[in-house]
């Protein structure tokens, strides 16, 4: 007798337990999904070969260095919207005493270079800072789109006599940022 009551205890326990708990609702899910963030570009034209020039020469960044307009593209190859800056070191030589500096007009051993406003294709006032400047480009460069850009380079209006014949260089680069509405 004792053990009928206790299987009748346990059967009617075991069904209390099972009519408490509503039916497919034992498990609920919550599935989360997320991108990480990725800023990146690239430019098309990553070189610029001006060769010898002259004093106070003009040269644009393009094929043949003439005004020819949007002679390269950036493309926004992240998934966030991009606000793009750049900045430019001197021009340095082997011997440091030719140096090129960049300024916001040329002049004795100093050189300019601008390139062209955002929706202005021919409007060259963008200006190239050095060092740790930057200034910029453009803004809001949305996700797999591009955007084309040139510059305009004013060269110095005086050479030293011993500078003669040195190759200078110069590195722009082009920084990218999420755009922040």
């Amino acid at each position: 007798m004792k053990r009928r009551a206790l299987l009748s205890l346990v059967l009617a326990m075991a069904l209390l337990v099972v009519t408490a708990v509503p039916a497919g609702a034992a498990n609920p899910t919550v599935t989360i999904t997320v991108k990480a963030q990725t800023i990146s570009i690239t430019n098309s034209q990553p070189t610029w070969a001006l060769g010898t020039i002259t004093t106070s020469a003009t040269l644009y960044f393009s094929a043949d260095n003439n005004e020819d307009v949007d002679y390269s593209t950036i493309t926004n190859t992240g998934n966030v919207a991009v606000d793009v800056a750049f900045q430019g070191t001197n021009f340095t030589a082997v011997d440091p005493t030719y140096n090129w500096n960049l300024g916001a007009s040329a002049g004795d051993q100093i050189v300019k270079i601008a390139a062209n406003t955002e929706g202005e294709p021919t409007v060259y006032d963008v200006l190239l800072k050095a060092a740790v400047e930057y200034n910029d480009l453009l803004t809001n460069l949305t996700a797999a789109n591009t955007y084309d850009w040139s510059m305009k380079f004013e060269g110095p209006t005086a050479f030293h006599a011993t500078d003669d014949g040195e190759t200078k260089t110069c590195t722009i680069t082009l920084v990218a940022s999420k755009h922040i509405p």
